[in-house]
């Protein structure tokens, strides 16, 4: 039990060192540039994260549906022997 005690001290120690440690360098400045590819970034996310959220949801539908195949066949191998 008290292992455990401390093993949860020790990452919530962590936790909170890690917080406090800057990760981005100082004086760090978008270039002028940037601004001209903000719309095809965006764009691009868009597209992307669509395309995440139906392939999500296409494996939602199929692979339920996928594993019921999968036993079908097997019954099936097994009914043929």
């Amino acid at each position: 039990m008290r292992p455990a005690f401390l093993r949860t001290i020790g990452l919530v120690s962590v936790a909170a060192f890690a917080q406090a440690v800057g990760v981005q360098l100082p004086g760090l400045t978008v270039p002028s540039s940037a601004a001209a590819d903000r719309e095809s970034v965006v764009q691009i996310f868009n597209e992307s994260y669509n395309a995440y959220r139906c392939a999500e949801k296409i494996s939602m539908i199929l692979l339920p549906n996928l594993s019921l195949v999968v036993v079908v066949e097997n019954l099936l191998l097994v009914m043929t022997r």
